[in-house]
């Protein structure tokens, strides 16, 4: 048992959780041996842990006083704590009032998980507000179990043949949400079995046959099989995981020939794969609804503009923390989905049945190679491979694809809006793949010829200046080499795209922003945790489905969804490296190296729907230039009575627009849209109130392209509209990513006789990209998300994964003592058994910090309506990492005013701060015994300490919107008291284990 350093303790967290326990077993053996001597032998292995630990944990709670219907905020110009009243906030909202089932379950929320971590939520030490965290350790528990068996068996002095195989059995526990809700668990049981025959069919001829058959399979136990219902940013009962259950077996044949004919080595091979992929899902089986503030009309707006309109003065920084809290207390939601799920005839299952899927492919590589030893210092190697896959299938026809290739659509888009012609034509879905006798969900990629070539060279200079820089032949080398690969993809796309499909298979209900509001339509209540979703306003259950279906036209912003692109090929690598290697004196090897690469075509997700920026034809301006002329206009505060007629404006919209949009009648189109901006002090008015939300701005005028697109939000194929009518938001992978690679190495490595081994490397490079997520990641938002397609290179910069410099060292001394060493070399057996077989070792690794993404709009989304940009810097902004501090910790109020809001169409500044370093050092100390009654038995005694000197490097801190989002105008504000705040460490807390091994 080792009881560490608690992670959280390192923040001041005075909240009295224990620290958290870990106590880890490893155990196991191996046996083998000869079965018939020189004929037939057998091998087998087990290795076990076995491991309990506590994981802090941090869950936003509500407090005690949100819990009584109160709303805390800062005074905007005292900064003194002030309250709203569930009264006050009911004669606010008389329409809406508050709920008190919903008040009912924040206090219940409030008595069971008092919070005790005042670093999380709006609150902080000595100012609490209306959240907080619970933090607490939860037990995870970890019980792994792996098999290894080996057969080898002589058929000829020319044939060998082995069989092995490989079994795993972990039942893993994962962290729970709160300690009284269930437990995640993982039970993976994964198995593979491998047969071979090398075949020596002469002495220059060898054959190697490999069939391999490797099964992984796991399921997934969710925490709850209930619907999912929770108040967004202030408290969720559950994680709401769903159980998974997954089987994929490979099947795997390979046969490689090695031909030696004088100066030339021949390989000629192939390698064929079947792969399956079962899976038995319930991610889409229940439906959900939250109170969300962001899905009113004019986002949170909507909540906090009446409340300052009443004469409550909250502090610019405390916005969205009233907004999320009153949307709890009013208990109403404004955003829901019912999910539905169909069989393979389209008849309707019942709600809380599993979606089964199988999704299938054949990969075929065949490759030839070359090494041409041209003379004893030089040999130059070069070949070629060849790779193809059938695209993803599934085998039982649940399969759909998009009537129109969605790079071609998305082109037309772009080409359109450039035009000043909008391109939204509806997009149908019918059956595809070969179990419907129809075209793949993406094409066959057949152009994947992967060239190889390298050169080895050792300089062999007799004399003279060169031969003492290269040395004796063999004592330096040169290696130089070039490849061309491309990347396997198709079922991680498949899987993706069947989740998040919802107009195939499966269907959803789905309540689009903006339709209720706090007024004239409150949304429905809250009354409970579990609560039916289905027979809410707007939930109709559908009959049976047949294809092709065209998704309907939604109330704007419309569906959130992800999708993919059929026109997806091959992502492909370009790899270089130079090498120079050079043997010194002393057992003294240095290598330096250079390393490339360049890829192509990567795999990565882009809004195909997102708002075409749309340019006037007469003026030549588009959507992004003219917003964002106001853009700037609006951070300056200037009234709607101030701004002047842009000629874009006038141009698309009519000239009722403000009076179509409830505004000024007599403003112009430039006024009015201004207006949409702005508060009603400046002429706007409070119902809108976007700020820089310049995409809610498009989703009120998107259909005023002309004097026949009225009454505003009908649909006409010849109006100037921004958006498609189906969806807000469709993310589609596509081969549209690029990254760039360049790095350099230095590796010394010294060897003092048998006892002492010494390495050192270092390493130093750079990595650009697009997008750095994998395709696991969220198709319509995540890491590999584009946030402007039609500004991709806006998104270009250092990958998330960049580390500038990487070092490393490690050495190994075998004390020399004992007996046949150095020291007390003729010491008997007993005595050696005492001082003789200890070994020493220790790695020391440091690195520089991975790259941070900026602070982005905390409500609002200037861009892409379903991810914030991040915010621009107006001046040089230095990361200044503290202790139990922030990212920005010397100086944050003057960070946190060196940003401004994302104008129309930007990206925002991504990656390029960084985050703090890490440096870890392990050792090992370890005992050798020689068994008194065979030296051939060896017992063996090792304590290995990880994180010796318990380095605690900042890691993880804030990201929520109050944590690092930025309001409307930061300059002119101050920051959230747990702005940039650090939640976290890097890496593990330094522990010990202790093993025994005994070899025979």
């Amino acid at each position: 048992r080792n009881d560490f350093f608690d992670a959280n303790d390192f923040f001041n967290n005075r909240s009295g959780v224990k620290r958290p326990a870990r106590r880890r077993h490893f155990y196991g053996g191996a046996i083998g041996g000869p079965v018939v001597k020189d004929k037939f032998f057998f091998f087998y292995s087990y290795e076990g842990l076995q491991e309990k630990r506590g994981v802090p944990v941090t869950r936003t709670v509500p407090l005690a006083s949100l819990g009584q219907g109160i709303v805390r905020y800062r005074n905007a110009s005292t900064s003194a704590i002030e309250q709203l009243t569930a009264a006050n906030i009911a004669t606010v909202f008389p329409n809406a009032g508050t709920n008190p089932a919903a008040i009912a379950a924040l206090a219940d929320a409030a008595r069971r998980y008092p919070a005790n971590d005042f670093n999380f939520g709006d609150s902080a030490p000595g100012r609490l507000l209306n959240t907080a965290g619970y933090r607490f350790n939860a037990p995870i528990t970890e019980d792994r179990n792996s098999h290894v068996a080996r057969l080898d068996y002589n058929l000829a002095a020319n044939h060998q043949i082995f069989a092995r195989a490989n079994y795993i059995y972990d039942n893993l526990g994962n962290v729970q949400n709160f300690p009284d809700t269930p437990q995640p668990a993982t039970w993976s049981h994964p198995l593979g079995f491998t047969v071979g025959h090398t075949w020596t069919v002469s002495n220059n001829i060898i054959n190697n046959f490999r069939y391999g058959l490797t099964r992984d399979a796991f399921s997934t136990q969710g925490d709850s099989s209930a619907n999912s219902i929770s108040f967004r940013f202030i408290f969720s009962p559950f994680l709401f995981s769903r159980t998974l259950n997954r089987t994929t077996p490979v099947q795997n044949i390979t046969d490689d020939i090695t031909w030696n004919k004088g100066s030339h080595t021949l390989q000629f091979g192939t390698n064929i794969r079947v792969i399956r992929n079962q899976r038995q899902s319930f991610a889409n089986s229940f439906d959900n609804a939250i109170t969300n503030p962001s899905f009113y009309p004019g986002g949170g707006t909507s909540i906090t503009s009446p409340i300052l309109a009443a004469g409550y003065a909250i502090a610019g920084a405390d916005i969205s923390n009233v907004q999320n809290a009153v949307t709890a207390l009013i208990g109403r939601y404004s955003q829901f989905a019912a999910n539905f799920i169909y069989a393979k005839d389209g008849t309707l299952l019942k709600s809380g049945s599993s979606a089964d899927r199988t999704f299938a492919t054949e990969e075929y590589d065949v490759y030839m190679q070359d090494s041409w030893k041209i003379r004893p210092n030089l040999t130059v190697t070069y070949g070629l491979r060849y790779g193809i896959s059938t695209p993803v299938y599934e085998q039982f026809g649940f399969e759909v694809k998009p009537s129109i290739s969605f790079g071609n659509y998305f082109q037309q888009r772009a080409d359109g809006a450039n035009q000043g012609k909008p391109f939204n034509s509806l997009i149908s879905l019918d059956l595809s793949g070969k179990a419907n006798g129809r075209s793949g969900a993406y094409r066959f990629d057949r152009n994947n010829f992967q060239p190889r070539a390298a050169m080895s060279w050792s300089p062999d200079f007799k004399s003279g200046f060169l031969h003492k820089v290269f040395g004796d032949v063999g004592k330096s080398v040169f290696r130089g080499g070039f490849s061309m690969f491309n990347d396997y993809y198709g079922q991680q796309l498949a899987v993706s795209f069947d989740l998040n499909n919802t107009v195939g298979f499966t269907s959803s209900a789905v309540t689009s922003a903006n339709t209720f509001n706090l007024t004239t339509n409150p949304g429905p209540l809250f009354t409970g945790y579990g609560q039916q979703v289905r027979g809410l306003p707007g939930v109709t259950v559908p009959g049976n489905i047949s294809f092709p279906r065209t998704p309907r036209t939604r109330v704007y912003p419309g569906n959130i969804e992800g999708s993919l692109d059929d026109s997806i090929v091959a992502p492909t690598h370009y790899n270089w490296n130079v090498t120079f290697e050079r043997e010194l004196p002393w057992n003294m090897i240095v290598q330096a190296s250079y390393i490339g690469r360049k890829a192509r075509k990567l795999l990565a997700t882009r809004d195909i729907m997102s708002n075409a920026n749309l340019r006037d034809p007469k003026s030549g301006i588009d959507w992004y230039t003219a917003a964002g002329q106001l853009e700037v206009l609006r951070s300056q505060g200037r009234s709607v009575s101030s701004i002047q007629q842009i000629p874009y404006f006038a141009n698309l919209f009519p000239a009722n627009l403000a009076d179509t949009l409830g505004l000024n009648p007599a403003y112009n189109q430039t006024q009015a849209i201004y207006a949409l901006t702005v508060p009603s002090a400046l002429g706007g008015e409070s119902f809108y109130n976007y700020g820089n939300d310049w995409t809610s701005v498009i989703f009120e005028i998107s259909t005023l392209g002309n004097a026949a697109c009225n009454p505003i939000r009908s649909f006409d194929a010849a109006c100037h509209m921004f958006m498609q009518p189906q969806w807000g938001t469709l993310g589609a992978w596509g081969s549209i990513g690029n990254s760039d690679y360049h790095g350099g190495t230095i590796s010394i490595r010294q060897r003092f006789s048998d006892s002492l081994t010494l390495d050192f490397n270092y390493t130093m490079s750079k990595s650009f990209d697009d997008a750095s997520g994998l395709m696991t990641s969220g198709v319509s938002s995540g890491s590999a998300f584009i946030v402007n397609p039609f500004r991709q290179r806006d998104n270009y910069a250092l990958s998330d994964f960049d580390v500038t410099h990487v070092v490393n060292a490690n050495a190994v001394w075998q004390l020399p003592i004992g007996r046949g060493r150095l020291l007390a070399g003729k010491a008997n057996k007993a005595v050696d058994a005492i001082i003789g077989g200890w070994q020493l070792s220790a790695i020391v690794r440091g690195n520089s910090g991975l790259p941070v993404f900026s602070p982005y709009d905390d409500a609002r989304w200037a861009t892409n309506w379903n991810v914030q940009s991040s915010a621009v810097r107006i001046r040089p902004v230095t990361t200044c990492p503290t202790r139990g501090g922030a990212l920005f910790g010397c100086n944050t109020t003057q960070a946190f005013q060196s940003f401004r809001n994302p104008l129309p169409g930007e990206t925002g500044d991504r990656n390029v701060f960084r985050n703090v370093g890490t440096i870890n050092t392990d050792f090992g100390i370890g005992k050798s015994f020689k068994m008194p009654y065979s030296e051939k038995h060896n017992l063996q005694l090792r304590w290995e300490v990880f994180n010796l000197f318990n380095y605690q490097a900042m890691g993880a801190f804030d990201t929520g919107r109050s944590g690092y989002g930025i309001p409307l105008d930061p300059q002119t504000k101050t920051p959230p008291v747990n702005w940039s705040r650090y939640t976290a460490i890097q890496g593990s807390p330094r522990f010990m284990q202790i093993f025994l091994r005994y070899s025979f």
